[in-house]
């Protein structure tokens, strides 16, 4: 079934406890996609609605931190997902072309919006008002720092420079706290502060994390030594770091039914979040399928990118019958006569696959052709053959080999540049015996020549944009992992690692892309 101009459909929201609506208001098929533009309404309703409630929905607008009053209105697959009915149909309530594009909307929105508006008015009218101006009046001096009124991030360096927290005061539309280190009362201050939406807290110290109050919405938070964790309610995404200890207890509203946990490796030796609702692993190695489905039964999202990585017990994930996302990127392992066909999962929308064994494409492909009728987003790309898999474990920029917008020299070449500026570097380790900046100052040629092959690529035909440019970066920083494991095998444990900072730098003052 494909929508027609003012088609209105209803979809669950769990965060609200109710149904939210959205409007068809336009149609667009060209020879390269099939897309509809998707208007939010302002409804929410705790069954499906009547005909009344239809005639009687206008569209919701949204003002929630630094947005003015707008639309949320985009371009959307014109393939209806899984989960939203067809409830109406009247005249489109706006006729401006959108310019912008996503999903279609569950009422996140709607959701976050409520969520601001239970913030005190005259707070938010401050907000508003310094959002509009970005007053650049200095309020605060930190020895050579200075903070102004606009002040939205702090960092370890302030935090820790300040005579007492409460000296922050003065910022009143801060959003983000960042900190690296132990600093008295830092929860609390998080906690009192309205408009910290976002926090990453690493080498904190302590073994009780009390969020509780606070209006988090994104938490990047080292778990090593914690024993008890309380999350504040309306927290969206929670990105553990660290060592999770067995005694670690993790609370959170309804036991995590809205919440997604972010790791770099499985750990489930832990308690809590039995309801979790979304796992995200990255870069995961090794993932069995029958813990995560034993430890989080009642997930909807997985989403796995290897480094590569391997999965095993796949057939597993037909326990999840509530499924509605599964993304793998970069896993092995998994044999095509394994992975639970369509039936197994009733509510999935959304399945993508990207550098996955061969055989196990081809299966797919043609196991959930049909369910894309159905609204299944399907998308499966880069099949990987054996061969290619051994040939490319040690090339982080296997990525690039089958991407769109990269041709096979380009990602042969990237492989190349990387294994080149690795291999000098290693050399370079195995002979130092200096300073560091002897070791930077030898390694320098090395990155030099490493960075100025991407310049080069990329004047032939610019395809290093963002993703591209963070995948060199990440690629030179696991040289950087490389050669310290070699000035511990040459000097021990004790030795001293490169200056990372003094390597982004040569590649910073050299780089065009």
């Amino acid at each position: 079934m494909k929508p027609t101009p003012g088609d209105i459909f209803a979809v669950y929201t769990p965060r609200l406890n109710g149904y939210t609506a959205v409007q068809v208001t336009a149609v667009k098929i060209d020879e390269k996609s099939e897309q509809a533009a998707v208007l939010t309404l302002d409804w929410v309703g705790p069954t499906l609605p009547d005909a009344a409630a239809v005639a009687s929905m206008v569209p919701a607008t949204f003002n929630f931190f630094f947005w003015k009053e707008h639309l949320e209105h985009l371009w959307v697959s014109l393939e209806i997902p899984r989960g939203f009915t067809l409830v109406g149909n009247k005249p489109p309530l706006v006729d401006k072309e959108t310019k912008s594009y996503g999903g279609w909307p569950s009422g996140d929105s709607l959701y976050r919006q409520r969520e601001w508006e239970e913030i005190p008015k005259e707070k938010r009218d401050v907000f508003k008002a310094l959002a509009d101006t970005r007053d650049k009046q200095v309020v605060l001096k930190l020895g050579e720092r200075e903070l102004t009124r606009s002040t939205q991030r702090l960092h370890t360096e302030e935090l820790q420079a300040a005579p007492s927290l409460s000296a922050f005061d003065v910022l009143p539309i801060l959003t983000f706290v960042g900190c690296d280190a132990p600093v008295p009362g830092l929860f609390d201050f998080v906690r009192n502060r309205p408009f910290v939406y976002e926090a990453d807290l690493t080498n904190h110290g302590e073994r009780v994390v009390d969020l509780r109050g606070s209006r988090l919405s994104r938490l990047r938070l080292d778990l090593t030594g914690v024993h008890e964790l309380y999350l504040n309610h309306g927290l969206n995404e929670l990105s553990a770091s660290g060592t999770l200890s067995p005694e670690l207890k993790i609370h959170a509203e309804a036991d995590g039914n809205w919440l997604t946990l972010s790791m770099k490796q499985l750990v489930t030796d832990w308690s809590g979040l039995t309801n979790l609702d979304s796992l995200h692993l990255n870069p995961a190695k090794d993932v069995d399928v029958s813990a995560i489905v034993r430890r989080f039964p009642k997930l909807t999202e997985i989403r796995i990118w290897g480094a590569p990585g391997y999965l095993r017990n796949t057939a597993e994930l037909a326990a999840l019958p509530s499924l509605q996302v599964l993304t793998l990127n970069e896993m092995f392992g998994i044999g095509a006569d394994e992975f639970p066909g369509p039936e197994r999962f009733p509510n999935l929308g959304r399945l993508w696959m990207t550098s996955i064994p061969a055989d196990l494409a081809a299966s797919v492909k043609k196991a959930y052709k049909a369910a894309t009728r159905d609204g299944l987003d399907l998308s499966v790309r880069q099949p990987r053959k054996a061969e290619w898999l051994a040939e490319n474990l040690d090339n982080p920029f296997r990525i690039w080999d089958g991407a769109e917008n990269i041709t096979p020299a380009q990602a042969k070449k990237a492989a190349t540049l990387y294994r080149q500026a690795r291999s000098a570097a290693l050399a370079a380790a195995s002979e130092h015996k200096g300073s560091q900046a002897q070791l930077v100052s030898a390694l320098t040629p090395i990155v030099t020549a490493y960075v100025q092959g991407f310049n080069k690529l990329d004047t032939k035909g610019t395809f290093i944009y963002t993703e591209e440019r963070e995948h060199i970066y990440v690629a030179l920083m696991g040289i950087c992992d490389a050669v310290d494991e070699r000035l511990k095998s040459v000097g021990g444990p004790s030795a001293e690692p490169v200056d990372r900072d003094a390597v982004t730098s040569v590649m910073d003052s050299i780089r065009d892309f």
